[in-house]
């Protein structure tokens, strides 16, 4: 099974596996053809090494490329060119390909949608005609970007699934393009480990990636590729370690899961509102070390809302008052302010724990929690975490 999908077990004797062909797209010289560095790019980065070409990967690979407009318009030389290599695979390596079942040109019709509303109403369709009677879902919008699906399995996992602005017909049914873009998470709504995930972090831009534990014994890591771009270009490697050191993935990720996640146990939310809070109450004693803490406070809250809470009431409340607060006292004591930060990567760093409270995220639970003692090291107000603490979610399906 890869992400989600089980592969049927075509009786090719030999079965030609992914690594083999992509190594034979390379003596091609993949770069002097757009449409060949595509087919190569998606082999090498968004397939397993021994996954089987059938026309089932050959089918996906097609519906993923067609997400760009680029190959929508160009659809024809892209299918004429992947026939080409196949072919030639199949003649000089002698492995049986099933040609005549490969997905033609005329056989999907790209639909772009212009609102949300039809996106909506055909993937409510969709999933009320292949969902089992155990399956629940529901359909939302995801501001004005995508629709997401999130299934109820019977043991109480959930199924994410992102969907963009365009549909396809296929045997005269309008259908999604693509399913590729799903995430899986177990019933206390962590994201599964050692299962391949799929999310898209930003315009032309995803992910592929796994959580696995660390080759030498430590913690569980994020291991895979970013690609970006019609031709499915690596654009960065996650080689392991925590979440945090990937701001790419663990921003949109963290949003997502906005939709889903009731914030009022969400650890990362809780953990933030906290922080806001102290930085006020310490503020508000004249702590010396109050200052500091504030503005790491502040750059931290204001990540958060523009990259993870942004329509947050309570969040954009507490940091419009930290950020009053501080101008006040900053005036009052005729001191300079410094300038915000503009880096959002420096939202993270890659060295985890929690650097703004205690071993389990809350600052009041610290039993040394003294700012000055927090303020001590460089990297002070810069990580978001998420442990793994009990969730919920923030409706019934």
């Amino acid at each position: 099974m890869l992400d989600g999908v089980t592969i049927p077990p075509y009786q090719l004797g030999i079965m030609a596996h992914v690594t083999g062909l992509a190594q034979h797209i390379l003596t091609l010289e993949p770069d002097k053809d757009a449409a060949r560095l595509c087919f190569y790019h998606y082999l090498k980065n968004l397939c397993d090494a021994t996954e089987p070409v059938s026309p089932e990967l050959i089918s996906r690979f097609f519906s993923r490329a067609l997400s760009f407009s680029h190959w929508q318009e160009e659809k024809q030389r892209l299918f004429l060119e992947v026939a080409t290599i196949l072919q030639h695979y199949q003649d000089t390596s002698g492995e049986n390909l099933q040609l005549h079942e490969m997905i033609h040109p005329s056989d999907v019709q790209i639909v772009p949608v212009e609102t949300l509303q039809t996106m909506e109403h055909v993937i409510g369709r969709f999933f009320e005609k292949h969902s089992t009677s155990f399956d629940h879902f529901r359909i939302l919008a995801d501001r004005d970007q995508s629709v997401v699906a999130i299934a109820l399995q019977r043991d109480r996992s959930l199924r994410v699934t992102q969907f963009p602005k365009v549909l396809a017909i296929r045997g005269g049914e309008l259908t999604p393009l693509t399913l590729d873009f799903t995430l899986f998470y177990s019933s206390d709504l962590n994201l599964h480990s050692q299962v391949v995930q799929n999310l898209e972090v930003g315009a032309h831009t995803s992910a592929r990636f796994f959580l696995d534990r660390d080759p030498q014994g430590g913690p569980e890591g994020v291991y895979g590729t970013v690609v970006r771009g019609y031709t499915f270009q690596r654009y960065a490697v996650m080689d392991g370690g925590s979440l945090h050191r990937y701001p790419f993935l663990f921003y949109p990720l963290k949003r997502l899961e906005q939709l889903f996640v009731n914030r009022k146990s969400d650890p990362m939310y809780l953990e933030l509102t906290s922080i806001l809070e102290k930085a006020l109450d310490l503020l508000g004693s004249r702590h010396p070390e109050s200052l500091k803490f504030g503005e790491a406070a502040l750059e931290r809250g204001r990540l958060a809302l523009e990259h993870i809470f942004p329509d947050d009431k309570l969040v954009r409340l507490l940091i419009s008052n930290l950020d009053k607060t501080l101008a006040l006292e900053y005036s009052n004591a005729q001191l300079h302010r410094p300038r915000a930060q503009s880096n959002p990567s420096g939202f993270l760093n890659e060295s985890g724990g929690d650097l703004l409270g205690g071993p389990d995220g809350d600052p009041n639970n610290d039993p040394n929690n003294d700012p000055k003692d927090e303020l001590s090291d460089p990297n002070f107000g810069t990580e978001m975490k998420d442990e793994t603490w009990p969730k919920t979610p923030s409706f019934n399906l």
